[in-house]
């Protein structure tokens, strides 16, 4: 008898040990989903334009506005329309439309990096300054910043 308040002494602490050593998979997956969540894109209503150097010939910066699934602007020769489809960080544009005016080789290329981002986009990190999209291995298209009036500056 003398050796049962040692046994049972030994196994409380054993299953406090093991107690102590186990995850809370609830917290943990909460957790990862209150995290998702913040990195979730938030693109209804928003506009974003690309950042130009003072220098640039642009009369208006290349731009996009979202709206509830669709999305239109400024290419940087042409305008553009197209729907879109967001889940979590991932985003794909579809059924893309846009006017076909020739600019000159400035413009034209501020409208292949726009044609790019559109075409390749896959993903896309958002934080107050910016707007960064991802191709489909994660390679970065483009960044751009929140529209502001003033424009290529």
């Amino acid at each position: 008898m003398s050796n049962f308040p040692r046994l049972i002494l030994g196994l409380s602490a054993a299953g406090l040990i093991l107690a102590g050593c186990s995850s809370f998979p609830a917290m943990t997956d909460k957790d990862n989903t209150a995290a998702a969540a913040s990195e979730a894109l938030q693109l209804t209503d928003t506009s974003w334009m690309m950042k130009l150097p003072k220098n640039s010939q642009c009369d208006v910066p290349p731009m996009i506005e979202f709206g509830e699934k669709q999305a239109s602007g400024d290419m940087g020769c042409n305008r553009f329309t197209a729907s879109y489809s967001v889940d979590g960080t991932k985003i794909q544009f579809d059924q893309v439309a846009a006017t076909l005016r020739m600019c000159g080789p400035e413009y034209m290329k501020l409208e292949d990096q726009m044609q790019n981002l559109l075409n390749a986009a896959r993903s896309a990190k958002q934080t107050k300054t910016a707007l960064t999209f991802f191709d489909e291995d994660g390679k970065e298209i483009l960044t751009l910043v929140p529209e502001e009036a003033g424009a290529c500056e």
